[in-house]
């Protein structure tokens, strides 16, 4: 069975192993996303066969997700449906309001949020900060959108006095990731987590010896197998977005997550250099 620091929602684990599905498994997590609330009242054969599949695709499909077998699923689908997790983005119609998207919009980013709160593990989080706790140096890797959040997660943590950085251009990421020894951190931002010059980069990081850690949605893509400790986010786009902003939001939540985590284990430390780095750009405002 799951266990508390496992992803508590079984429809948004279907979501983040989506990638990882094969044809036929998608099959079922599609018919399952469909039809959850039908699904826990049915038996093995009766999925197989309301999916067009063989048992043995659903017996593969639940054991992908980490399940002992379908009734270790069943039960743990049926836990959520005392409390069902709300439904995903209400689409903004091209006949709504200011109001209407406001309350959409916003809601729409709340849910985001409390999805990247039930996907992390607690675990996996708390070995994250004491890595970058530990760490010489940390390096944050990332390109287009999540570049943008590579840099943010530096700035943040060069105010409480560790040494990072977060390089724009993927060649001198890869110059910085070969310099890299097991006394540093590199951390990869991607959402899908097929992102090739991040990965690339990540691997040269590690092939020196340093400690990988990435963010990303998907729970079983080329970044997760490269990292030593995977966090998962909520992310919601379709391949035209590009980069939705609530990808974004819930980078930036991880990295704030981290960052206040460090501070709490650095303690007067991450104060003294809030306070010098705070002073250093006072003068700078009217």
């Amino acid at each position: 069975m799951k266990t508390e620091s496992e992803i508590k929602n079984t429809l948004l684990k279907i979501q983040s192993y989506a990638s990882s599905l094969t044809k036929a498994e998608a099959t079922v997590a599609n018919y399952v996303i469909s039809n959850s609330k039908d699904v826990i009242y049915l038996s093995i054969t009766d999925l197989a066969e309301k999916a067009d599949v063989g048992e043995t695709t659903v017996l593969r499909f639940c054991r992908k997700l980490g399940f002992r077998g379908f009734q270790d699923f069943k039960l743990s689908l049926a836990q959520d449906q005392v409390q069902p997790a709300s439904d995903l983005h209400e689409e903004v119609m091209e006949n709504d309001d200011a109001a209407t998207l406001v309350k959409k919009i916003v809601s729409s980013l709340s849910r985001g949020m409390e999805e990247t709160r039930d996907l992390l593990d607690p675990k996996k989080l708390e070995k994250a900060i004491q890595m970058i706790v530990k760490a010489k140096n940390v390096h944050f890797y990332g390109v287009g959108s999540s570049g943008v959040t590579a840099a943010e997660a530096a700035h943040s943590f060069t105010r409480i006095g560790k040494s990072c950085d977060a390089k724009q251009d993927t060649h001198f990421q890869a110059i910085s990731a070969s310099l890299m020894s097991e006394d540093d951190v590199a951390v990869g931002f991607s959402i899908s987590g097929s992102t090739k010059d991040t990965n690339d980069n990540l691997k040269i990081a590690k092939d020196r010896g340093a400690y990988i850690i990435c963010v990303t949605h998907n729970a079983r893509s080329p970044i997760t197998k490269i990292s030593d400790v995977d966090l998962l986010m909520s992310a919601k786009e379709n391949p035209l977005q590009g980069s939705s902003l609530l990808a974004r939001i819930s980078q930036l939540a991880i990295v704030d997550i981290l960052c206040t985590g460090v501070s709490m284990q650095m303690k007067e430390t991450a104060i003294k250099y809030r306070e010098r780095t705070a002073k250093a750009v006072s003068e700078k405002f009217y």
